[in-house]
């Protein structure tokens, strides 16, 4: 996931300049907070892979982007546009067992939200 500030960056830097739903940070953050969770067992982790239990943990979290993707269908569409404009779920298969991915997938997440915030992005 090298760039990823500037993946995040771009996300929100498209999307602004237009005048399209936005999405808010709460959102994003109900979205993201699973990452949270596991980050702070994943940093105890000793060595480069990632234990299974810790891998599951990480499947579910797609299912669960995947199945608020699927809700958003009859409301703004700003969750799919966010799922599908951060590519989140290919950077999820991304991770596979490798610590420092998902190390740079949470930071990832951290640049979203911080880029949300700077271009204009706000809690409604």
């Amino acid at each position: 996931i090298m760039g990823y500030v500037e993946d995040a960056e771009k996300v929100f830097k498209d999307w602004y300049s237009t005048r399209d739903k936005k999405i808010t940070t709460s959102k994003i953050r109900g979205l993201l907070s699973g990452m949270s969770d596991i980050y702070n067992d994943v940093v105890r982790v000793e060595g480069e892979e990632l234990p299974q239990d810790i891998v599951d943990r990480i499947q579910y979290l797609k299912v669960q982007f995947v199945y608020e993707y699927g809700r958003d269908d009859k409301k703004d569409g700003s969750v799919r546009r966010f799922i599908n404009e951060s590519k989140i779920l290919n950077k999820i298969d991304q991770i596979g067992t490798s610590k420092k991915k998902f190390i740079e997938m949470e930071r990832y997440m951290e640049a979203l939200v911080a880029y949300h915030r700077f271009y204009g992005g706000k809690d409604e």
